[in-house]
């Protein structure tokens, strides 16, 4: 072997380390909550059912291949994604899987099978409809991750307050809500039940990530 192909081995090694922190479950869904917004140790632990220990584990790991940093404040330790990047990769794995992988085809079809009721709204179509409509934007998200940031104008019920909060929701304007993006089901879910409340109702699968990033476009 010569050195250019001893080099290319080499390189690949290092670089296999980062597909090997992907290729688990747990970490995946903690990078996919950092999408949302910087969160503790004990928040991601909570959001994915971890123990605090196994979830600091996994975030060691993480930071050790560089997809995640620490961010000190006062007393308080958070975890954010090292940058915008690791992001667009976790966008372009679920574009990949959904295209590609047939299992992920059926769940998603199940999912939109069972709440049929509702429309889902594109980021194309949601761009036209905020300029020559009066949407009401419903973000679903817990009020911490909204405050990180959200949809232009968008107003914050998390999901396991809509029951209670129903009527907090106006019904001569059509709703369209959000949460965590393709992967988190609330969006049809929820929409679902407001459509059968009466509400009109369109649901927008993607992250508020993935909206910002296609307005750089």
């Amino acid at each position: 072997m010569n050195s250019a192909e001893q080099y290319r081995d080499d390189a690949f090694e290092q670089i296999v380390k980062i597909g090997k922190s992907l290729g688990n479950i747990s970490r995946l869904k903690i990078l996919d909550n950092l999408v949302q917004s910087r969160k503790s140790v004990e928040e991601l632990a909570s959001a994915v059912g971890l123990s605090v220990g196994t979830t600091s584990k996994n975030l060691q790991l993480l930071k050790k291949v560089g997809l995640v940093k620490e961010e000190k404040e006062k007393n308080f330790v958070f975890y954010k994604l090292a940058s915008q990047k690791v992001a667009k990769v976790i966008s372009l794995l679920i574009d990949i899987s959904e295209e590609n992988i047939p299992e992920l085809q059926e769940l998603e079809h199940k999912l939109k099978t069972k709440n049929s009721n509702i429309r889902s709204i594109t980021v194309p179509d949601l761009k036209k409809q905020l300029y020559t409509k009066d949407p009401y934007l419903l973000d679903l998200r817990p009020s911490e991750e909204y405050q990180m940031g959200h949809l232009p104008g968008a107003h914050n019920i998390p999901y396991n307050q809509i029951e209670k909060r129903m009527d907090e929701i106006p019904r001569d304007r059509e709703v369209i809500v959000y949460c965590r993006g393709r992967l988190c089901g609330y969006s049809d879910i929820i929409g679902g039940k407001l459509s059968l409340a009466g509400y009109r109702v369109k649901a927008f699968n993607n992250t508020v990530w993935e909206w910002n990033h296609s307005l750089e476009k």
